[in-house]
């Protein structure tokens, strides 16, 4: 049964529709999976995500298009998503390497000392509205560098997005069960965090959801939860002539996405002998 619609902002014309998953499902394929990919050597998991890379670099103006569509975002701003989307891998494999190098420690006579890094296992990937396919993919690639498996549960207003993501994983040659894609509202994504047989969350979203997922795990340290929410930034108008300028960053910094990133001015400080002129500005 179809439960799930997704439709254009600017139309109201129906762009996917599609039905909930099964959380527990999805978790036990990624966990059936999990083994093969963790021993997978390294550089061939490196070279999976380079592979899926290639595909989301090929179908660029697609991908854009239908970020745009699905978002209400217009089209200059979709692609450099995509470009985000295709940059991370690069920023990903550095990082990693950077971060969890296999090193030899000081150690006792007739002993050995090293440290080294092992996956956490299945992960959840839950992904927001504003930037569909660049904030999670932030998440997942990372975290399949490092050998682990997901379980991605795109938000159910941009479901079409997330299954673009996933299918390029598929065309890329993963292997089965690697990235497994639920479908679903807040009671899916609930069914998800609540299943046991994951070892982390990484969360992008609202401040209210976080925070009750930071406390239904607080009691849980065997598990990693990462956690970026919504931000209450102010923007700052000080010593400055240049009044115009001023209020063209303001108004950048609050509504570019429509007001929808977390990095957006949530207040503006003005000094006081400034306020009528830079208001008067920033409303022209």
């Amino acid at each position: 049964m179809t439960d799930l619609i997704s439709t254009e902002p600017a139309t109201g014309a129906i762009l996917w529709t599609g039905t909930s998953g099964d959380a527990d499902a999805a978790v036990a394929s990624a966990r059936e999976a999990w083994p093969g990919w963790a021993a997978l050597a390294l550089v061939k998991r490196i070279e999976a995500v380079r592979r899926y890379a290639n595909r989301i670099r090929a179908g660029t103006d697609e991908l854009s298009e239908l970020i745009a569509r699905e978002t209400g975002k217009p089209l200059w701003e979709s692609r450099t998503e995509v470009e985000s989307v295709i940059k991370k891998i690069d920023i990903s494999v550095n990082a990693f390497a950077d971060r969890t190098p296999q090193r030899q420690l000081p150690s006792a006579a007739n002993m050995r000392a090293a440290l080294r890094h092992k996956p956490h296992g299945v992960l959840a990937v839950l992904g927001p509205y504003n930037f569909p396919a660049h904030l999670p993919n932030g998440h997942i690639i990372p975290a399949l560098i490092a050998g682990n498996t997901i379980v991605f549960k795109p938000s159910e207003k941009t479901p079409a997005v997330g299954q673009y993501l996933i299918d390029a994983f598929g065309k890329a040659g993963l292997p089965t069960g690697v990235v497994n894609i639920l479908h679903g509202g807040p009671e899916t994504g609930k069914q998800l965090t609540a299943n046991d047989g994951l070892d982390g969350v990484l969360f992008t979203g609202s401040a209210r959801t976080g925070i009750a997922l930071n406390r239904q795990f607080a009691s849980r340290p065997d598990k990693i939860l990462a956690l970026e929410m919504g931000g209450n930034n102010p923007i700052i108008a000080w010593d400055t002539d240049d009044i115009h300028s001023a209020a063209v960053l303001i108004v950048q910094s609050a509504f570019l996405s429509a007001g929808q990133r977390c990095s957006a001015a949530s207040r503006l400080i003005v000094k006081d002998t400034l306020y009528d002129r830079l208001i008067q500005e920033v409303k022209r």
